[in-house]
């Protein structure tokens, strides 16, 4: 029947579900099911939100560090210019050579949150690429290696190359390399006021004088760019992925005259080598202003190289002994050049002293010019076991002849003139045992202690100059007091400051921190003091067709807590003109061999820069007018068509002669060299190369620098002109 039915199309019905007992189960387990699918839903729908929105930033941050990363930008620092304009530190284009490592860890990859994992390193790879390097770049190749397997995203192999090294390494075509631009500090004219203008380290940051007061202003703000990685992990550096848009440093123009600085430098060079002191420091200053026009001592150092080539990229382990002994004497060397002797030195200064004894005296009326004193046989009992001497009989003289003769028994019966409450008010009046304001690196406030500490003979050696200390800075400022008209003025370095686009942002105004005499006392010290050139003992400072007046001063040397005769400061201060003084300068000799007072080895020393100061004024308009051309290369064009891209040879002297200024330091620097210039550009468009060093064509040797000697246009043509 039953097939019977199928085959007339009517079957029998069967259950599709099974048995009874299947659909039973079936219908109690379906909740379940499909309650956990919600569940899991609920929990795939709750991780997304804990991804997008709680865990988002961690993530991206992860993903970011995946592929870029964070690259500072320096900023191009502040330039330092002197009073007429001309560039003093400047800040060149160059290029910076750095490594990403992982290219050399081939397992390389990253964790949760900013953690890394380097494993182990590709050592031939790394190996290949440090032996073609450190051919190139003159440093081991251990050296390298450790700076290529250095687990960090991103790693310094070598900052600033100059231009033929960055092109040599750029022809290596290595992946794992790349360059940034930045900014390397020069400096100009060399040696020149190296003490006051300090210099930076690799990083930038400045390490003495200018730089290092003034470093933060002069820095900048740094930036800061988002490099991304390609497939490979190489960066791409664009601009346009700043983060951070770096904010260039300030201009400071100083009150430093480079003219008047070299002036002064060369003339303590011919000091050293006449009379041998350990070191020979100067200072010139603006009586009525107290701006600073020169401030030098010796030993110098060449801020562009602060250390010899041969020592440079390479550690104390690569030397041998002799090179270890070298290269101690040379840091010592470069320690005590570094030292700001007229700021940072304290000394007691002798026979200048008694200028200021003689203004208090004067001040307080308790002497009168022309007025007559014992001054004895040449020794004198003061009492209390206290002898004062002098080095000859002056027996009954003048006041006045108690400064042009310089003596000390004179000196001290006028110190006992005056109470000690007053004396004392007014060596504190002349800015003794205080800073002078300058807020120079280093400086030293001097010493001198008050009246109630003061024992019987204290007020004697005052009067004098021994028992106090003080700077030589701050003692040509209390003598600038006297010769002003009783102003104390605070002495400054910084004139105006500019903003990188020039524009004028602050302006030093000369400040009078006290009205120390009257202008009556200070015209009778100047014509008092006249007289010690004329005819007392700093006749050899006299000046050629202009009148001076100064003190000379020569001071025993305080050695084991005893004054030893044989070694000495010696020293002149001395203002011109006389009438109206508008330089004042004070030339210190530490130590000086035979010839040992101040009359004799310092005097001349004020004679030979006061002449020529005296001619560079004649002969020049040195009021404060800023050049039409400076030294700065930051915003100069470097067109095609340009002059001075034309016919220059990377590696090579290009021709100079002839040139503008701004042309030729352009060349040299696209040629690779580090220009120096020699002479005053003196703001005039006309001004012309005359001569250069070394020669055109020439290879530039390793200290990369180029001499060019500045004249007029007038002059430009004579071929026989160059640098000795």
């Amino acid at each position: 029947m039953a097939l019977l039915a199928t085959l007339l199309g009517n079957p029998q019905p069967r259950r599709l579900l099974g048995r009874i007992e299947a659909r039973e189960r079936v219908a109690t387990r379906l909740p379940w099911v499909l309650g956990f699918m919600g569940l899991w839903a609920l929990f795939i729908f709750g991780r997304l939100l804990q991804l997008q929105l709680v865990e988002h930033r961690r993530y991206q941050i992860r993903a970011e560090h995946q592929h870029t990363v964070e690259v500072p930008i320096p900023p191009v620092r502040g330039e330092l210019l002197d009073r007429r304009g001309e560039s003093l530190a400047i800040s060149l284009k160059s290029e910076s050579l750095f490594c990403t490592p992982q290219a050399f860890y081939p397992e390389y990859k990253t964790e949760k949150g900013e953690d890394r994992n380097w494993g182990k390193p590709d050592l031939k790879a790394a190996n290949e690429v440090a032996v073609k390097l450190a051919k190139v770049l003159d440093i081991p190749k251990r050296v390298l290696l450790e700076r290529l397997l250095t687990p960090k995203p991103f790693v310094w192999i070598e900052r600033q190359l100059g231009p033929s090294k960055a092109a040599a390494v750029k022809a290596l075509e290595e992946d794992c390399l790349g360059f940034l631009p930045e900014s390397s500090r020069h400096y100009p004219r060399g040696s020149l006021a190296c003490q006051i203008l300090g210099f930076t380290n690799i990083d930038g940051k400045g390490q003495l004088g200018i730089e290092q007061a003034f470093d933060e202003q002069l820095a900048g703000v740094q930036g800061k760019l988002i490099a991304p990685r390609d497939a490979k992990g190489h960066l791409l550096i664009l601009q346009e992925n700043y983060a951070e848009v770096p904010v260039n440093g300030i201009t400071f123009k100083l009150t430093i005259d480079a003219t008047i600085q070299h002036l002064v430098e060369d003339a303590l060079e011919e000091g050293v080598r006449l009379s041998h002191p350990l070191t020979a420091y100067a200072v010139v200053v603006d009586p009525n202003t107290g701006e600073i026009l020169a401030m030098a001592g010796t030993p110098t150092f060449n801020p562009n190289h602060i250390l010899p080539a041969k020592f440079m990229n390479r550690p104390m382990s690569d030397l041998n002994p002799a090179e270890r002994a070298e290269l101690r004497v040379e840091q010592d060397r470069q320690k005590a050049a570094r030292r700001v002797h007229p700021v940072e030195d304290a000394y007691e200064p002798g026979s200048t002293m008694k200028i200021f004894t003689a203004a208090i005296a004067l001040e307080e009326r308790k002497v009168h010019l022309g007025e007559k004193i014992d001054c004895g046989p040449g020794r004198m009992n003061f009492g209390n076991g206290i002898t004062v001497t002098d080095t000859h009989h002056h027996g009954v003289i003048t006041f006045e002849e108690i400064l042009t003769q310089s003596s000390n028994i004179g000196a001290a019966k006028l110190g006992l003139r005056v109470e000690p409450a007053d004396h004392y008010r007014y060596l504190r009046a002349f800015g003794f045992g205080e800073p002078t304001g300058l807020n120079f690196p280093g400086e030293t406030q001097g010493r001198l202690i008050a009246p109630d500490r003061w024992s019987f003979p204290t007020q004697i050696t005052f009067s004098y100059g021994y028992g106090l200390s003080t700077s030589p800075l701050q003692i040509l400022m209390a003598g600038c007091a006297v010769a002003n008209g009783g102003r104390l003025m605070r002495p400054f370095l910084v004139k105006d400051i500019f903003n990188d686009q020039g524009k004028l942002l602050k302006e030093t105004k000369p400040l009078m921190r006290k009205q120390v005499i009257s202008e009556e006392t200070s015209a009778l010290m100047r014509e008092v003091l006249k007289g010690v050139i004329t005819n007392g003992t700093g006749k050899k400072a006299k000046l050629e067709g202009v009148e001076a007046l100064g003190k000379t001063g020569t001071a025993r040397k305080l050695i084991d807590g005893e004054y030893d005769a044989r070694r000495h400061y010696a020293s002149f201060m001395g203002f011109f003109p006389a009438d109206k003084p508008q330089y004042g300068m004070l030339f210190m000799l530490d130590d000086p061999q035979g010839d040992v007072t101040g009359g004799d080895v310092a005097a001349p020393l004020f004679k030979k820069i006061g002449d020529a100061i005296w001619r560079y004024r004649q002969n020049s308009n040195t009021d404060d007018q800023t050049p039409d051309l400076k030294l700065s290369l930051r915003d100069w064009p470097s067109s095609e068509n340009d002059e001075a891209v034309v016919h220059v040879e990377r590696g090579r002297v290009p021709e100079l002669k002839g040139l503008a200024l701004k042309t030729a330091i352009q060349r040299i620097v696209m040629s690779g060299g580090i220009p120096q210039v020699e002479g005053s550009p003196g703001g005039s468009m006309a001004t012309r190369v005359l001569g250069q060093s070394p020669e055109s064509g020439a290879p530039l040797d390793e200290t990369r620098i180029v001499k060019v000697r500045l004249g007029t246009a007038g002059n430009a043509s004579n071929p026989g002109s160059q640098v000795p």
